[in-house]
């Protein structure tokens, strides 16, 4: 019984351990084919001046691939990694509570990659409508109540206190971009590039985050 329970234990622990590892895994990928990949096999698309969600809008010839392997498989990944926060004994209360937020994002990724953005990401249909709802500007917010109760959590943890300034810090230049990208109405150069950031450097904070915890479990 006793080396039952044993097995049980490891096997708990190597579990959130691979949950964790979600949580970086996921923005690898993503940033490799929605970034890099997919932009090159889609023949006139720019980067620096089109948005993210043309590669899956009607027309592109990456739609699926950008919808099931770019915004579905990340929003999946976060929702695995938000698991694996919420069991993670290395967080208090306020920290696990903070895997709530994780995942409503998650899942507004994964629903990026079902109601995808009309053709020039003009939405004017109920599908390209959603897309809106769904995308930057909502995730964003989400998010970054997440990663306020997360800072705050570890902020006297011994080993993720480092955490705090960085998430905060890093915080505010994504809120701004945010704000430039889903609301701002003059003149925004380069959009593609500012949507780039305001998306990326949330996962990359994420990303962070994920590997520090699955450092710790060993």
């Amino acid at each position: 019984m006793e080396s039952l329970k044993s097995t049980n234990s490891q096997y708990n622990f190597n579990l959130n351990k691979y949950l964790l590892a979600a949580g970086f895994i996921g923005p690898i990928i993503f940033f490799l084919t929605i970034y890099l990949l997919f932009p090159l096999m889609y023949s006139g698309y720019n980067p620096v001046n089109q948005y993210i969600s043309e590669l899956g809008a009607p027309g592109s010839p990456v739609k699926t691939l950008t919808n099931v392997l770019g915004f579905s498989l990340l929003g999946v990944l976060t929702m695995i990694f938000s698991i694996g926060v919420f069991r993670s004994k290395e967080l208090n209360k306020l920290g696990k509570f903070s895997a709530l937020f994780i995942s409503i994002t998650g899942l507004l990724m994964y629903l990026v990659g079902i109601f995808y953005c009309d053709v020039g990401c003009n939405n004017y249909s109920m599908i390209g409508e959603i897309h809106e709802m769904v995308s930057t500007s909502g995730q964003v917010q989400v998010l970054a109540v997440g990663y306020i109760l997360f800072a705050f959590s570890v902020y006297n943890h011994k080993k993720l206190k480092f955490l705090t300034p960085l998430i905060l810090f890093l915080g505010v230049i994504t809120l701004i971009l945010a704000y430039y990208t889903a609301f701002y109405q003059g003149y925004i150069p380069y959009p593609g590039i500012l949507q780039r950031s305001a998306i990326g450097l949330p996962y990359i904070i994420m990303a962070i985050i994920a590997f520090s915890m699955y450092r710790l479990e060993g």
